[in-house]
């Protein structure tokens, strides 16, 4: 099975600074540990004031880079566990030790792709998604307060936006000395979909206009590049990252 791959990040059309980042890495180059078609994908999407937020979710991201060769092939998703656990603790302690950047944070989605199986990481309200068969399903549970109210069907849509506490997250890299990260794992199949991306796109476009163009757009790139398109001509109010992941 083949594997291709588009990823970008664009700080949309009204914030001056992104404070987005993802990791787009094929572990299969220059490396004997990981066969072939082995990918390390992720999104993250930063909290906090005077830049904290661009500087958490940097940090999170260059720790699962760095961490990428320390690979367990047999317990992939122990090894995505104990690094998630290592970002968190570092932008935790760097936030104490730093008063500029007290209380940042981040959001951080992964998917370790092994051949034809997914493994998937989240802490945070980014999102990892599979595109089958024409229908969009969400594989991550979003750690925020709007999730939680449609989860127990306490309030209804139009009333989570009308709060003040629809943009609260209720789970995050660096808030606290731990966190719980939500792990997943399933088998890819031929012309699946992987779809990452933070709330800067699925805060503008609803799931049938992704799926629209999904369906439209079978090129990784042009794909990745009509969803961050279609979220800036809705008004584009937060930093968009998006990868797409097609197999073949």
């Amino acid at each position: 099975m083949s594997v291709e791959l588009f990823g970008q990040s664009d700080v949309g059309c009204v914030r001056k600074v992104n404070e987005d980042n993802f990791l787009c890495l094929d572990l299969s180059v220059g490396s004997n540990v990981v066969p072939p078609p082995s990918f390390l994908l992720a999104v993250a999407d930063g909290l906090g004031g005077h830049a904290g937020g661009a500087v958490a979710s940097a940090m999170a991201v260059k720790i699962l880079y760095e961490e990428f060769q320390a690979v367990d092939g047999n317990d992939p998703r122990a090894f995505l566990n104990g690094v998630f656990l290592k970002a968190n603790r570092a932008i935790f302690d760097r936030a104490a030790r730093e008063s500029v950047h007290a209380g940042m944070g981040t959001t951080l989605a992964a998917a370790f792709i092994w051949g034809e199986k997914a493994v998937i990481a989240n802490v945070g309200d980014s999102r990892v998604c599979l595109f089958r068969g024409g229908e969009l399903s969400q594989v991550t549970v979003d750690h925020s307060w709007a999730a939680e109210q449609r989860r127990r069907g306490l309030l209804s849509d139009r009333e989570i936006r009308r709060s003040s506490f629809r943009a609260m997250i209720t789970r995050s890299l660096g808030y606290a000395e731990n966190v719980d990260v939500d792990t997943f794992e399933f088998g890819i199949a031929d012309s699946d979909v992987l779809l990452l991306y933070t709330d800067g796109l699925y805060g503008i476009l609803p799931e049938k206009k992704i799926m629209k163009i999904l369906k439209t757009n079978r090129d990784p790139k042009a794909a990745g590049e009509a969803l961050i398109a279609a979220a800036k001509d809705g008004g584009g109010d937060d930093n968009i990252t998006v990868i797409v992941v097609a197999f073949r």
